[in-house]
């Protein structure tokens, strides 16, 4: 009988359909967000043997607990916060993270927040569409020179760092997970969080959501910053105190705020920072370019057959509890 994976959130890219069906596994998608009202009759009749975690809330114990026969949980992604990684440990079901595969698109990003707010670009866009061409009022700046900290050097934050020493910049880097001898060569070592807020004139997250890290860049935190610095997140919102960096933008504590991700997802339409002039933001979009989502599947996909197959997954694919 072939095994049946389904993919809470919409389908695969295609490329990974095509490995599905090669390894005569029956692939079944949800639509984005499905509620458990809905989600657990179809998970208890169709019994998948494998979840991937596209766009779906939480994936929690019932949700896991729904089909008998339930062998993995692969998240087509690297963070897995919205899944409890803990309840699948207890019931002895591996969980899977495409770790990597997006790296290049979300670290472009991070740099296109960045060099749209450096530029001023929003309202550059705006003043021409609206009929003006007046070049002596523009305070476009560089950011050559400029100190980019980034809060995690993993594999995104590692591609970051690239690029900002491409363009100029000095990087400066915090991570206490990562030993010496595998620290980025494009990055300084910062021991303390504190000191990178402090020297950085742009701060990249690219931690993951963990106990630890959500709520880390509070008002204390934001309070460290320089006046004119900027704070760039394509990590998971969570990790940035919502009201705090509101309150930061609007008294000056920072100068803008280029936000990829927020806290909860979607947000809310009255959320405050849309009505603030110095942030620009996007629908979490960082690691969906049609590059970053065809490797998404494809790495998804091969593990979740391997897995089903019973042959040896990668390490660094497999996550386990915090």
């Amino acid at each position: 009988m072939p095994f049946t994976v389904v993919s809470l959130g919409g389908p695969v890219a295609p490329e990974g359909e095509a490995i599905l069906r090669a390894a005569g596994i029956v692939s079944l998608a949800t639509d984005p967000y499905p509620g458990k009202a809905e989600l657990l009759p179809f998970l208890t009749e169709v019994q998948p043997d494998a979840l991937i975690v596209r766009l779906i809330e939480r994936v929690d114990a019932e949700v896991m607990t729904a089909s008998p026969k339930l062998k993995a949980v692969a998240k087509h992604g690297a963070g897995t916060n919205d899944i409890d990684v803990a309840a699948a440990a207890r019931l002895g079901i591996p969980v899977l993270a495409a770790v990597g595969a997006n790296a290049h698109s979300v670290a472009e990003h991070a740099l296109t927040l960045l060099l749209a707010l450096v530029k001023d670009l929003p309202a550059q866009d705006a003043f021409v569409r609206g009929g003006g061409w007046e070049k002596k009022a523009y305070r476009g700046h560089e950011i050559r020179g400029r100190t980019l900290g980034i809060v995690g050097l993993g594999a995104i934050g590692s591609v970051v760092a690239r690029l900002a020493a491409a363009f100029g910049m000095t990087v400066i880097a915090y991570d206490p997970y990562i030993p010496d001898a595998a620290f980025d060569p494009y990055a300084e070592r910062v021991s303390d969080l504190n000191a990178l807020l402090a020297r950085a004139d742009v701060v990249s997250l690219h931690c993951p959501l963990t106990a630890e890290t959500r709520g880390m860049i509070d008002g204390r935190a934001l309070g460290l910053m320089k006046r004119d610095a900027l704070l760039i997140n394509t990590a998971r919102g969570e990790v940035v105190d919502e009201p705090a960096l509101v309150a930061a933008l609007k008294d000056g504590t920072i100068a803008a705020a280029g936000l990829d991700v927020f806290a909860p997802e979607p947000p809310a339409a009255a959320n405050p920072l849309w009505a603030l002039p110095n942030v620009i933001v996007s629908p979490h979009v960082g690691g969906v370019t049609e590059e970053a989502r065809r490797e998404l599947s494809v790495m998804t996909c091969r593990n979740v057959v391997a897995l089903l197959e019973g042959r040896e997954i990668d390490g660094r694919f497999l996550v386990r509890p915090a």
